[in-house]
């Protein structure tokens, strides 16, 4: 009886990992900052062939596009480890959900402790979800952020993602004024300048930014990186 049982539990788990949605999706990432020496990861998906894909984590560009897995609507992402369980030799870093586009951008921040190095946030990086021009705000902090870029003014809150259309107020130069804000009780209006800049302005790049509380410092940081896709022809 104990043989059949056996026999009958390798069998459903052999239908289960048959069972598992896999997903092409081409994939860039960013990283808000390194945790520790992990300056690379791959991207590990399930199924009877696990297929593991490596990528740099770069802190002032976009990596270059891979295409790699998402495994029943998830994307894994590991480091090598020869002491971890199972054929494939990894230990997971972060996991995070797939959106349903076919291309997708890996958002990585520090995470809380040494087990949790990073968190990962995905988003739709398709020309539609992101347009030329555009500056796409993503807040991952546990507070508003409030966006001045040129004429256009949006406040983002916790979790939240906005896209802001390209502004036409510029100066002589072709620039915009930037003034980020984030929710403070104490400021007068209710709101404390964290950055203030000016971008050049166009049509030949988008913006990304990105509102987070380092788990360490417990101060509120915006990172804001300027993009253009290789695929997109210009």
């Amino acid at each position: 009886m104990k043989h059949a049982f056996t026999a009958a539990l390798g069998a459903v788990l052999a239908l289960s990992a048959q069972a598992q949605e896999l997903r092409p999706v081409k994939l860039r990432a960013i990283c808000f900052q390194h945790s520790g020496d992990i300056k690379k990861l791959v991207a590990v998906s399930g199924g009877e062939k696990p297929k593991a894909v490596e990528f740099p984590l770069y802190t002032t560009t976009f990596s270059d596009e891979v295409e790699v897995m998402a495994t029943d609507g998830k994307l894994t992402f590991a480091v090598p480890d020869a002491a971890a369980g199972g054929p494939s030799k990894f230990r997971t870093i972060a996991t995070a959900n797939a959106v349903p586009g076919p291309r997708q951008l890996a958002i990585f921040i520090p995470g809380p402790n040494d087990q949790t190095p990073y968190r990962c946030f995905v988003v739709d990086d398709s020309e539609k979800a992101f347009p030329m021009g555009s500056t796409k705000v993503v807040n991952l902090a546990t507070m508003p952020f409030r966006f001045a870029i040129g004429e256009h003014r949006k406040e983002v809150k916790p979790g939240g993602i906005e896209n802001i259309p390209m502004a036409r107020a510029t100066n002589d130069r072709g620039q915009v004024s930037v003034i980020i804000y984030v929710a403070d009780a104490a400021a007068e209006d209710g709101w404390r300048a964290v950055n203030q800049t000016r971008w050049f302005n166009g049509t030949d790049k988008r913006d990304l930014a990105i509102g987070f509380i380092h788990p360490k410092t417990g101060q509120p940081t915006v990172n804001c990186y300027a993009d253009s896709p290789p695929w997109i022809k210009r």
